[in-house]
């Protein structure tokens, strides 16, 4: 592969038990398990042979089906009864649920069987690593949200994007109704009743008719509320309501949402958003606790690097394929497919289905070594439910508002639900919605990761060296050891963490692979941050960075520590050849003063405690003794509780390079030598590891 176009840092492991991830042929690769990348897929199933192979990768096992995701904010619908496993809907397609971390596109082959690229995927949690080497690949990710250009929208606001949104939302919304009640100061409790969307299309107008629906079916069962001002207020920087539409339809829409209780806000641009609601340009605040943004999409961050700058769809020929490229192809959101009509596809679910459609045809066709055929269509219609049994519809030449609109919105989108059981299971919950209220069960579903603790037993690891970086480690309580091997395999840095020390941040600062392993000594309990909510802290706090950027050096080998011109055969001799022999030591029974008087008398800065035998007790230095000073401490009080228990301590054969690692990793100046019953024979410090620099500079 000469043509890197866009593709995740990788690093070769450097243990041996990291393996170089394995690649896997395929036919044809689906990234996607939408509208589109879904639909293409399903077609495939159809058109090729039974020993083809397709493989379908997306972040979740199943398909959403976006245009009734309003319902469920509004309670009409289960979440359930949207979402149908990726599995039921294609039974010859190998799904994979994992995400994308890079794709290397090979150069445009000229002559059939050669490769479209390659593609890594890692598996859902941050597991196994995969590489496939697909014959086909579709680009299929769609977009995702994107708020930063609205200071305080991606801090404050829900967004409406997957399952997980529309339930949170709901669950926000009768949250708030449940706040309302218990808050005494009418200022907070008419921002709690207000609920503000940003965002007039399709998605918009119709989250924000279900929860005027929502909130005002709901009135009858909050006695303490009624007669409360409840507020929703859509607001939109055009002029018009649903612009996609007619005008003379988008005008209906506003006039039967105005009717209904539904403030709107146009031609109004959102300046920021805040705790205390949103801020438009004009200065006006809308004093609201609950913010819908529906604006912002942006390019999947794995296709940014093939759009072209300025540009947030990748540009395609009439077949659907990637410009200049023949085997690759470009379909759904993500996409600018000509439409047929000298216009552009627009990012709708119809034209995504339909993509799908003629992608599997022309891949089957390329395959079989067919000529392709261009994508045309028209759309067939569009449709906005406005909640209480109201909708406006545009099909053909049509425009159709009111109850039948509605009824023309729902039986087209049950038609096109997939799988019968899920079009039961619709029809089931609209009928119980004529009789029965609506479901205020406020269920909650955090759609981010916070952080959590992990409880690991003895012997278990956390990750392996090599393995992709996935969260930033705090030991709660336990002891885990890490461990970095060299390339051929054996051991060569550990160091031993417990409670209340960290662990995992290098790899998350610079390299995105593990550098050691991380194994449990004993039964150990961690806090495991997402590496998500590590990167936006360390952006924010300057002074955390700087402090985790040096610990996450710790496992740096010596010879990146020191000078290039020490030579490395003189870091592998042994620490005896640079150590200082004659140790002065300090029996553990010695106070203050002792230490005082002999740190002045032998002008040094660390000493060894010994007990009666000789043997190690702990270290003192001179930070140990100015930290007593400060404290107050009596001079006569003993120095064994003053002094330093965790000594650092090597044996006279251990390599100088060792030494120097322990020194960096720990932050000591000084590594204690001991023999096999735990005597002093000597001690290394900093002064040593200069005479050494200094010797083979002068070398």
């Amino acid at each position: 592969m000469t043509s890197l176009l866009h593709t995740a840092p990788r690093y070769a492991a450097a243990c041996l038990s990291t393996s170089t991830p394995p690649v896997r042929a395929t036919d044809v690769l689906v990234l996607g398990g939408g509208f589109a990348g879904a639909g293409c897929a399903r077609r495939l199933e159809r058109l090729l042979p039974k020993d083809a192979h397709i493989t379908l990768v997306s972040s979740e096992n199943y398909f959403v089906f976006q245009p009734l995701l309003p319902e469920v904010v509004g309670a009409s619908l289960s979440p359930a009864h949207v979402i149908s496993p990726l599995r039921h809907l294609l039974r010859r397609t190998e799904v994979v649920r994992g995400e994308v971390t890079a794709i290397e596109l090979a150069p445009d082959p000229d002559v059939g069987g050669a490769l479209a690229g390659r593609v890594t995927v890692v598996a859902e949690g941050g597991g196994e690593t995969v590489v496939y080497a697909p014959k086909h690949l579709v680009l299929a990710l769609g977009s995702v949200v994107d708020t930063s250009r609205m200071p305080g929208m991606a801090e404050h606001s829900l967004p409406m994007k997957n399952v997980a949104d529309a339930l949170a939302l709901r669950h926000a919304v009768i949250s708030r109704l449940e706040r309302a009640v218990l808050e005494s100061d009418p200022d907070e409790r008419r921002a709690l009743l207000t609920f503000a969307v940003v965002g007039g299309g399709f998605s918009g107008v119709e989250t924000a008719a279900e929860i005027n629906d929502l909130v005002r079916s709901a009135l009858r069962f909050f006695p303490s509320l009624r007669g409360e001002p409840l507020r929703v207020v859509c607001i939109h920087s055009r002029d018009q309501i649903l612009p996609e539409l007619d005008k003379r339809l988008g005008a209906h829409a506003l006039k039967v949402l105005q009717k209904r209780g539904v403030e709107f806000r146009l031609a109004a641009m959102t300046r920021a958003a805040s705790r205390e609601g949103v801020y438009l340009k004009d200065g006006e605040l809308i004093a609201a606790r609950t913010v819908v943004c529906t604006v912002g999409n942006a390019p999947h961050p794995m296709l940014k690097a093939l759009a072209p700058a300025g540009s947030n769809r990748l540009p395609t020929d009439a077949f659907l394929r990637l410009q200049g490229r023949t085997t690759v192809w470009a379909l759904g959101d993500c996409a600018a497919n000509p439409d047929g009509h000298g216009g552009v596809s627009p990012p709708t679910a119809q034209f995504a289905s339909r993509q799908g459609d003629v992608a599997a045809a022309n891949i089957a066709a390329a395959l079989r070594g067919k000529p392709p055929q261009p994508f045309r269509h028209k759309s067939l219609g569009q449709l906005a439910t406005l909640g209480h049994r109201n909708a406006v519809a545009a099909v053909g030449g049509l425009k159709i508002t009111g109850f039948v609109a509605w009824w023309l919105w729902r039986t087209i989108y049950l038609m096109k639900l997939p799988r019968f059981d899920r079009k039961l299971r619709v029809v089931i919950d609209w009928t119980l919605n004529l009789f029965f209220p609506r479901d205020l069960n406020a269920l909650a579903m955090q759609p981010t990761a916070r952080h959590g603790t992990i409880h690991l037993e003895a012997g278990e690891q956390l990750f392996q060296q090599g393995d992709p970086s996935g969260a930033f480690y705090v030991v709660e309580s336990g002891k885990v050891r890490l461990t970095r091997c060299d390339a051929d395999g054996c051991e060569a840095a550990s160091d031993l963490l417990g409670p209340g020390e960290h662990f995992g941040e290098g790899s998350l600062l610079r390299q995105g692979v593990r550098a050691t392993t991380a194994t449990a000594v004993e039964p150990t309990r961690v806090l495991a941050f997402p590496a998500a909510e590590f990167r936006v802290l360390t952006n924010s706090f300057r002074g955390l960075r700087k402090l985790l950027d040096a610990t996450s050096r710790r496992f740096q080998p010596a010879n990146t520590i020191l000078p290039k011109w020490v030579p490395a055969e003189r870091l592998r001799a042994t620490v005896a050849t640079i150590m200082s022999k004659d140790v002065v030591t300090l029996p553990a029974t010695a106070c203050l003063q002792d230490c005082i008087r002999t740190l002045l008398d032998k002008r040094i800065n660390a000493f060894p405690l010994v007990d009666a035998k000789g043997r190690l007790a702990a270290i003192v230095t001179s930070t140990d003794v100015f930290a007593a000073l400060r404290a107050d401490s009596d001079l006569q009080q003993p120095l064994l509780p003053l002094a330093t228990r965790d000594v650092q301590c090597v044996e006279a054969t251990t390599p100088i390079e060792r030494a120097v690692e322990i020194m960096r990793r720990r932050d000591v100046k000084h590594v204690v030598v001991l023999d096999g019953d735990r005597r002093v024979v000597g001690i290394v410090s900093i002064k040593d590891v200069l005479r050494l620099v200094a010797g083979a500079a002068a070398g």
